[in-house]
């Protein structure tokens, strides 16, 4: 509240109304408008002319002890308007009102009465004589009556919170809306109070008045786990709440500031109103009621008490009082302050204790640590010899190395100052937070701190440190040379987490000193305050690092991968027969290799990472580091897994390299994500490490589409060569065929390893994200940018497999068509002179033979087994369609029907070994279909009867299909009429 008026009064100088003045004309204005007695500063829009809307009678006597059903209820309106309006159908909504108790309707009016919200006001003088003699009328009847709205519930209660308390009390008791926005019961009500008697707007109102003096209630923020109430009180409002209520724990004083706060605040004002009044005629001194207090220490207690409860201001003649108030605290404390510093001066361990338990009573003790702290040699223009030479020494430091000499001279410095603090402060508090000042001081810009200027120094020297090829003068130059900028940035990185990771293990280390130890969170906190001003230039250099390795490795990649297609090109123009035959063989021992490859890298992933694949966290599957200090990792080195699979469309090495220098970066950054959650250093290393991670997944994305995009492109090539194929003369047909399918295998062994390099290429990001990230992401906020990344290259790669998967079966279906496309007609209607074999035929046995060496191909390649079913799955129903649609072109006599049979029971062969049972439907509903074609007229109905009654050909083939096939016998025009003749089922 102090802040608010502060800003207040600098906004509102140079003549303007001061505060005060302003707050009570507003809140008088407000609460005016709020009842409807003077213009409001929410109007609506207008409705009608007066002569349309006329005069509202608004009821005022509506009693609700809910305000926010009182808000909702509607009431009764009356309105007078004209005759031939109502007669015109005008106000057809409203009902006539009664006249009883009302002055008389003027001629040619009529008294109507609406429901309407209680909301309603109008801000214009209700006389109706009055306010028509008021206006011309021409004017009368252009103007419209403005209505207004009533102020919200929470500005009610916002506007109650800057008022004095009397006041406060006095309008809630007496004004109508704000009594509804405040009570439950009502201001009378006996026996009640907290949540009982108020609403929650009267309860916010009540932890507002505490807050007021110096109090602070927060949500903090656990990972994993919903918000927790804190709540922070002044250490004299604590003592003196303990003394009230019998409450001294932040438990108990956050219940009672979250059910009660109103006794909490009346506790606290009841006990210290009297005093703080009377510094209203007091000026410069004590009052005696302050002084009757046992001892100094408790009138310096009841100061502090008073200093706190005084930033409310929460009495009209607050700003006298305060000043007077604070005159008296500082000369208390002055006299004192004096004291102290004089035994301290003699070295009077004795008297400096007994000064310093009054004055850290009053303010904290900081007078006396600032005396402590300011009086060290360290911090004077002169420092003696052992102190200038501690000074002297940041000026050498270049690296990690030499900046631990000057570290363990600032050691020496803190267990020094420690052994003082111990001998001149009574209390461990007052100790530890002397001691915190100090520390603070050696970490602080202000105060050209030791420590920090050892910092700025080696920042100066590594951002200066030439490059190969630049001109460099003097020895150490030469010595310091970096051979490129890359390299330059990786030195600066990594020297400043180092240095990061050695004071905090000084800081370790302040925790366990003796006699007096600094608390590991408060020496942390003054560690990385020293690099607050380096962390917006350290992480942007830390993106810009990794972005630039990473372009680095793809280009020098798709470099690659140019140079190595052309060789391919020249390669498989030379492949013979032979040599694809012994490929196809080979296709088992083939998966085996990769399988082995894949157990390879995933052990060297384990020992590069430094986890343990089989040591799982409790619940969520993480695997456990084994090393996680910055100040332990490994230069960034390309790691060689060794490449068994000839050309493959990825690199392992490269992704692998890729997540190990992404791991070097993310060490240094959580070394700053370590600090204390309400500095905005650590938001910032969290946002950078989230960053870094997201590099990594558009880096590996950036890899794997183009590998995906380039074997799509060759296979919808093949698919054009196919149909070319399928258009070709018989004479160079079989050549041809030949060379699309050498064609088409390679490019499905292409495909198929590149499904499973990009499969290890995620697992590798998994075991990656599950042992490093999941300390700083949280893996189920689908809300993260990071979760979100992982997601869209999941989809990625799942959307590119398909895509070469539609591709490479569609491929293997045009090839299956061509084939059965060289089915002779004869096959199915053979001449009666030739004998039949019972064999499948020519086209049906290659067509098998073909999809066999394409289902060898994908069930060696494919290790999911539920992939492998639906691509399975897929090729079945759609070689169903194919045959469907073969059969229908043949002209099928007996003898070819028994043929026809032979070969579907081929097709089905193979399906019942390849497919699901589901699939598996389709063959056995066509193998039965084609009985038809075999049996007599006389059985065909009975025979279609039998299967529809079985449901054969439910969720198979239509009605019209089964017709379509039943058709394609070549005595079906004679035999037309006993199928279909009073037919209930085609």
């Amino acid at each position: 509240m102090a802040d608010d008026n502060d800003g207040a009064e600098s906004v509102l100088a140079g003549g303007w109304l001061s505060p005060r003045t302003l707050l009570h004309k507003t809140t008088k204005f407000v609460l005016n408008a709020a009842h409807g007695k003077t213009r409001s500063l929410i109007p609506t829009s207008d409705i009608g002319t007066v002569a349309e809307t006329g005069v509202v009678d608004w009821i005022e006597d509506v009693e609700d002890d809910d305000i926010a059903a009182g808000m909702g209820e509607e009431v009764e309106q009356t309105i007078m308007v004209p005759e031939r309006d109502v007669l015109m159908g005008r106000w057809s909504e409203c009902a006539v009102a009664s006249g009883e108790g009302r002055s008389p309707t003027p001629p040619g009016m009529m008294r109507l009465s609406r429901s309407v919200p209680p909301r309603r006001r109008t801000a214009y003088n209700k006389d109706p004589q009055q306010r028509v003699g008021a206006m011309e009328p021409k004017r009368r009847a252009q103007r419209g009556r403005t209505v207004f709205t009533m102020l919200p519930v929470r500005v009610v209660g916002r506007i109650m919170e800057f008022l004095p308390v009397d006041t406060m009390l006095l309008v809630a008791n007496i004004c109508r809306i704000v009594r509804r926005a405040v009570y439950l019961h009502g201001p009378n009500a006996q026996g009640m109070a907290g949540d009982q008697a108020y609403t929650s707007v009267g309860l916010h109102m009540w932890r507002v008045r505490v807050q007021q003096m110096g109090w602070r209630m927060w949500r903090e923020r656990q990972r994993g786990r919903e918000r927790r109430l804190r709540v922070q009180a002044p250490q004299s409002h604590v003592v003196l709440l303990e003394n009230i209520c019998g409450v001294k724990d932040e438990a108990g004083i956050l219940e009672l500031l979250t059910t009660e706060p109103d006794l909490v605040f009346k506790a606290l004002y009841d006990n210290m109103i009297g005093d703080y009044t009377a510094f209203s005629t007091m000026i410069g001194c004590v009052p005696r009621v302050v002084q009757n207090a046992n001892g100094a220490a408790a009138v310096a207690e009841r100061l502090d008490q008073l200093l706190w409860f005084a930033r409310g201001r929460f009495t009209c003649s607050s700003d006298v009082t305060n000043m007077r108030l604070v005159s008296a605290a500082d000369r208390f404390e002055a006299e004192y302050q004096a004291q102290f510093k004089h035994a301290f001066m003699q070295g009077d361990c004795e008297r400096m204790q007994g000064c310093a338990r009054v004055l850290e009573h009053i303010r904290n003790g900081r007078s006396c640590i600032r005396i402590l702290v300011d009086a060290h040699p360290l911090f004077s223009s002169a420092p003696p010899a052992p102190y200038a030479d501690v000074l002297a020494s940041t000026e050498c430091v270049t690296d990690a190395h030499t900046f631990g000499a000057v570290l363990s001279e600032l050691d020496n410095l803190i267990a020094e100052h420690a052994r003082v603090v111990h001998a001149g402060l009574p209390s461990q508090v007052l100790r530890q937070s002397a001691l915190y000042c100090f520390v603070q001081d050696l970490f602080d810009a202000k105060r050209s701190g030791v420590a920090l200027r050892a910092l700025q120094n080696m920042y100066a020297h590594l951002r200066s440190m030439p490059v190969a090829g630049q001109d460099a003068s003097g020895e150490q130059q030469r010595r310091d040379v970096v051979p490129d900028e890359a390299t330059k940035d990786i030195v600066y990185l990594s020297t400043v987490a180092s240095i990061v990771s050695l004071l905090l293990e000084a800081a370790d280390k302040w925790s366990h000193m003796e006699p007096v130890s600094l608390p590991r969170g408060l020496g942390r906190r003054c560690v990385f305050s020293a690099f607050e001003d380096v962390i917006d230039e350290y992480v942007q250099l830390e993106r810009r690092v990794i972005e630039r390795a990473y372009e680095g490795e793809l280009s020098q990649w798709a470099l690659k991968v140019r140079n190595d297609s052309m060789r391919d090109t020249a390669l498989e123009s030379n492949a013979s027969h032979k040599d694809e035959s012994l490929r196809l063989v080979n296709f088992r021992l083939r998966q085996q290799q990769m399988e082995e490859y894949k157990d390879r890298v995933l052990l060297l992933v384990q020992d590069k990472l430094q986890i343990s694949m089989d040591t799982e966290t409790a619940g969520d599957g993480t695997r456990r580091r084994r090393r996680s200090s910055a100040s332990q990792k490994e230069m960034p080195r390309r790691t060689v897994v060794g490449d068994v699979l000839g050309h493959a469309p990825v690199s392992i090495d490269l992704c692998l390299n890729m997540v190990l220098t992404n791991r070097d970066t993310i060490d240094r950054l959580a070394v700053f994500a370590s600090a204390p959650q309400d500095m905005r250093l650590r938001d910032q290393a969290q946002d950078a490490i989230e960053s870094v991670f997201c590099v990594l997944l558009r880096g590996i994305g950036n890899h794997v589409r183009p590998a995906y995009a380039r074997v799509v492109a060759e296979l919808k090539d093949l698919e054009h060569s196919v149909m070319a194929t399928m258009q070709t003369d018989q004479s160079a047909l079989a050549q041809l065929e030949q060379q699309t399918r050498s064609s088409f295998i390679r490019a499905e062994l292409r495909f198929f390893e590149l499904i499973h390099l990009c499969d290890l290429c995620v697992q590798i990001l998994e075991i990656y994200f599950k042992s490093f990230m999941t300390a700083f992401i949280d893996e189920h906020d689908f809300l993260n940018t990071c979760n979100q990344e992982r997601k869209a290259l999941e989809r990625a790669v799942d959307d590119s497999v398909a895509v070469g998967m539609d591709c490479v079966i569609e491929i293997i279906m045009r090839q299956t068509q061509h084939i059965v496309d060289t089915q002779m007609s004869a096959d199915y209607s053979p001449d009666s002179n030739v004998s039949l074999t019972l064999t499948p035929t020519v086209a049906c046995t290659r067509a098998v033979q073909f999809l066999g060496e394409s289902t060898v191909i994908l069930q060696s390649m494919t290790g999911h087994r539920q992939m492998r079913t639906v691509f399975l799955g897929e090729i079945g129903v759609r070689l169903f369609y194919v045959l469907l649609e073969h059969i229908k072109r043949f002209r099928i006599t007996e003898p070819g029907g028994f043929q026809l049979i032979a070969d579907l029971n081929l097709y089905y062969d193979w399906a019942a070994e390849h497919v699901d049972p589901e699939t598996l439907r389709y063959f056995t509903a066509l193998k039965d279909l084609a009985n038809c074609f075999i049996l007599a007229p006389r059985d065909l109905r009975g025979f279609l009867q039998d299967q529809y009654s079985r449901r054969t050909f439910d969720g198979v083939m239509r009605s019209e299909e089964v017709y379509d096939v039943v058709a394609c016998r070549s005595d079906y025009r004679n035999i037309r009429t006993q199928v279909e003749g009073h037919c209930d089922f085609m």
